[in-house]
């Protein structure tokens, strides 16, 4: 079941990456003004949360300034995790190496999901208190690597 867990998050993760990398290039070659088409998850937002003209723009600010930090994030799961899968084969033991693989993928992985544990708390304290706890009810799951949660499901403490 762990193992099942952890093939989920990194497949979570590496989606979360290739998300983030495609939309930065997009971002990046989008004229100014265009923030809404070049991030259809602000559309969401917007709707789901019926955030105030001066909300979404707050809110905008902090995720336009967020994605290359996260992609650049994504870029280091994805290495790290393609080093834990080259050093995992060929061997019929755990080698040192190897250890030294698993140690750094979790490390990287723990950096990083704090770090985007704080932008959803960042963005968050935007919101009124209703919104905000939509708005963590919904994310938090994915930032926890609860990707095989409903929503529901999940309790939002």
């Amino acid at each position: 079941m762990k193992r099942i867990l952890l093939v989920l998050a990194i497949a979570l993760a590496a989606g979360l990456c290739a998300f983030a990398l495609m939309r930065s290039h997009r971002h990046a070659d989008a004229p100014p003004g265009t923030l809404l088409e070049s991030m259809p998850e602000l559309v969401w937002l917007q709707k789901e949360l019926d955030l105030s003209d001066s909300q979404f723009k707050k809110v905008s600010t902090l995720h336009a300034a967020y994605l290359p930090e996260c992609t650049a994030m994504c870029e280091r799961i994805a290495e790290a995790h393609e080093r834990l899968d080259t050093v995992s084969y060929g061997e019929m033991q755990v080698t040192p190496e190897l250890k030294t693989a698993i140690a750094d993928h979790a490390r990287i992985h723990a950096e990083c999901q704090e770090r985007m544990l704080e932008h959803l708390y960042e963005t968050a304290r935007i919101l009124d208190a209703d919104q905000a706890e939509r708005y963590l009810e919904v994310m938090l799951p994915y930032a926890l690597d609860f990707s095989h949660s409903e929503p529901e499901d999940v309790h939002v403490r």
